[in-house]
């Protein structure tokens, strides 16, 4: 079932990070479907805060409002003369698809997010990757106040970013990332990865 919408037409006069915007009329925005680095420690915040800037800034904007957000932001999936913004910011690897997704947009953020990846873009790249040699991706999530650690071997690898701002970390071994709290994702094999 497709979710009931709300379309609006607005001009951005703010942008806050790489996934958020204020309108001209103070309504705060942030762009459905996919999470940017965290502003401003995260690994490329900084030029994903810009080259959203670039995309909205001072344009009128189509925005599908879908939701809200738990802080009270509409979310929206947002168009800016023609250039669809959450695919572009996928594509060039300056975000990553957030779970839950509207089932219109769903695949096409999915194949944006894949090219980025395969392509090693933005926070795909080696930028934001870990020292050589050290793969094991350690995650904190501070709402489930888990931490996860993820092994090339995991299912889900690929989408899992190291943000060391919010303390996740790299391991070179297992025995590392146990001695740091962290323990295997459930979605990994049983075999040992050192």
């Amino acid at each position: 079932m497709i979710k009931k919408t709300n379309v609006l037409e607005r001009k951005a006069v703010r942008v806050i990070d790489g996934d958020t915007f204020d309108t001209e009329d103070n309504l705060r925005i942030r762009l459905a479907g996919i999470s940017a680095p965290e502003y401003p420690d995260g690994c490329l915040a900084l030029r994903a805060r810009e080259r959203l800037e670039s995309l909205i800034l001072g344009k009128t904007l189509i925005i599908d409002v879908v939701g809200e957000d738990n802080f009270g932001r509409q979310l929206g999936f947002v168009t800016a003369e023609g250039v669809e913004v959450e695919k572009a910011m996928l594509e060039e690897g300056l975000g990553r698809v957030q779970n839950g997704e509207d089932p219109r947009f769903g695949v096409i953020l999915l194949a944006a997010e894949d090219s980025a990846r395969k392509a090693k873009r933005g926070i795909w790249s080696s930028l934001c990757l870990g020292k050589e040699g050290c793969l094991i991706k350690g995650n904190v999530r501070r709402d489930r106040k888990t931490k996860t650690y993820h092994l090339p071997t995991c299912f889900n690898y690929e989408k899992i970013v190291v943000n060391e701002a919010e303390k996740d970390q790299w391991f070179c071994t297992e025995e590392e990332a146990k001695a740091a709290g962290f323990r295997k994702a459930e979605d990994c094999p049983e075999e040992k990865y050192d």
